[in-house]
C-alpha cells in the first residue's frame, strides 16, 4: 500500500503547488457512532470469496467487471476493506479509494491491503473529498447521521458522467416489526449480541444474496441490523426519490436495480430512459 493514507482535514495542494490544510465544513460523525461496526468487522471474522463478492458487486448491480477498467473506483463505508480488496483483484481500475471512519476498521485495512493503486481516506463520508468515476455505497447510508449530506458529498465527488451504486434499508412491515426488538438488542454489550446473533439470522438468511454468502456472513448481517450503532434509518420509495432529487440527480439518471438498490449517474445515461412501451414482434 502506498503512503497516501489521508483523512478529513488533510493537506491539499494549491495551484502554486504549496500545501494547505483543508478544514472540514461540518462536524464529523463521532467514533462512538461507528464503534460497533469497527469492532464487528475487525474482531469477528467475515468469510467471503471472489465468486460471492463478484456476484455482489457486479452481477447484482447489473454491470460487468470490465466496466470499471481504466476508472477511479471508490468504496465508501468500506469497513475492513474486503470489497476494495476484491475490486483490486477483479478490475483494472486506475485507482482505488477506500473511505472509512471507524478507527479499528481502518487499522485492519492498513494491515491487510497492499495494492499500490489503493488510497485509504480515514474520514466521515460526508466530509471525505476525492474524485472518482464510480462509487460503491452499499449497506452503509442508513447508518449515517445525515444521509442527505453523505449522498450529496458523494455526488460532488463524482467526475462528470460518474456513477454511484447505493442501497437503502427499506421501511417494510418486517423491518418495522423488528425495530422494537432492536431497541432492546442495541443496548446489549457487543460480545453478548454477537453470541446471540445466530438466533437472529432467520429473517435475513433466506434472501437469495444471503444464501450465496453463507450462514456465517448472515450472522454479520443480523448483527448489522440489531447492533448498538447510533443510527439506523428506514426509507420508503418516495423518500428515496426525494433524497435523490435533493442532491441534484434527475429522475432520468436513476436506475432502480432492485428494491432499495439504486444506480445514479451524474449526467445523462447513454440512452434517454423512459417508460414508453415498445412492441417487439407481432402484436
Amino acid at each position: 500500500m502506498r503512503n497516501g493514507d489521508v483523512s478529513a482535514g488533510d493537506m491539499t495542494k494549491t495551484q502554486d503547488g504549496t500545501a494547505r490544510q483543508e478544514a472540514p465544513s461540518q462536524e464529523s460523525q463521532s467514533q462512538d457512532s461507528v464503534d460497533s461496526f469497527g469492532w464487528q468487522w475487525s474482531e469477528r471474522a467475515v468469510y467471503d470469496s471472489l465468486t460471492t463478492i463478484y456476484h455482489r458487486l457486479f452481477t447484482q448491480m447489473n454491470i460487468w467487471s470490465d466496466y470499471l477498467d481504466g476508472k477511479v473506483v471508490a468504496d465508501v463505508g468500506s469497513g475492513t476493506g474486503r470489497h476494495i480488496w476484491a475490486l483490486s483483484k477483479l478490475t483494472k481500475a486506475t485507482e482505488l479509494i477506500s473511505v472509512e471512519l471507524a478507527d479499528q476498521a481502518v487499522a485492519t485495512q492498513r494491515k491487510i491491503l497492499t495494492d499500490p493503486r489503493l488510497r485509504i481516506i480515514h474520514a466521515d463520508a460526508k466530509l471525505a473529498s476525492f474524485k472518482a468515476d464510480f462509487i460503491y455505497m452499499a449497506g452503509f447510508i442508513q447508518h449515517t447521521e445525515d444521509p442527505r449530506a453523505v449522498l450529496q458529498r458523494q455526488v460532488d465527488n463524482l467526475n462528470d458522467k460518474g456513477e454511484i451504486v447505493v442501497s437503502f434499508y427499506m421501511r417494510t412491515p418486517a423491518t418495522m416489526a423488528l425495530e422494537p426488538i432492536r431497541q432492546i438488542t442495541k443496548r446489549l454489550p457487543k460480545t453478548w449480541l454477537w453470541n446471540l446473533s445466530p438466533l437472529l439470522v432467520l429473517p435475513f438468511f433466506f434472501r437469495a444474496s444471503q444464501i450465496k454468502a453463507g450462514f456465517k456472513n448472515a450472522r454479520h448481517t443480523a448483527y448489522d441490523f440489531f447492533g448498538s450503532h447510533a443510527y439506523q434509518k428506514y426509507f420508503t420509495s418516495s423518500e428515496i426519490d426525494a433524497l435523490i432529487a435533493a442532491v441534484g440527480i434527475h429522475p432520468k439518471n436513476v436506475l432502480r436495480i432492485s428494491k432499495g438498490l439504486y444506480r445514479l449517474r451524474k449526467g445523462a445515461f447513454a440512452s434517454n430512459l423512459d417508460d414508453t412501451l415498445i412492441t417487439f414482434g407481432k402484436a
